[in-house]
């Protein structure tokens, strides 16, 4: 017999957005996401993940910001983002090395070039929120 957990049984150890427009990528990212024990949202647009972060008063891990988002929409999200709360980790994924310069100039906290695997993003964004912030690690 075949038993699927259902969200609401997964015991979460962190809270991501998915910013993605690709409705197939945002699935298989939400897919290994979930595995790796993530509580995933999702949002189509920079407008949308503005939206949930809201929704859920800012109490979200990780915003994953995909690559044709970052370049376009991308740095206004990101500085929105860190408007609103310098706790919430930014994982963005460019799209070739200029776009990636940009991201984190506009205060993204770890980035990935195009082309990843979906294993290799949930490693990358895993292993950022282990990272300490900056004043912690000052002895």
């Amino acid at each position: 017999m075949l038993y699927l957990l259902t969200d609401s049984e997964v015991d979460h150890k962190h809270s991501i957005i998915l910013v993605e427009d690709n409705l197939d990528v945002a699935n298989i990212l939400a897919g290994h996401f979930t595995l790796a024990k993530f509580k995933v949202f999702k949002a189509k647009s920079a407008e949308e993940c503005l939206d949930q972060l809201r929704d859920l008063n800012y109490k979200v891990d990780v915003i994953f910001v995909n690559g044709t988002i970052a370049a376009d929409r991308g740095p206004m999200l990101i500085v929105n983002i860190r408007k609103s709360s310098l706790e919430i980790k930014i994982f963005a994924l460019a799209e070739n090395e200029n776009n990636k310069t940009r991201v984190l100039d506009y205060g993204a906290d770890e980035f990935a070039i195009k082309p990843v695997s979906p294993t290799t993003i949930v490693e990358k964004v895993s292993m950022l929120l282990m990272k300490r912030p900056a004043e912690a690690q000052i002895i």
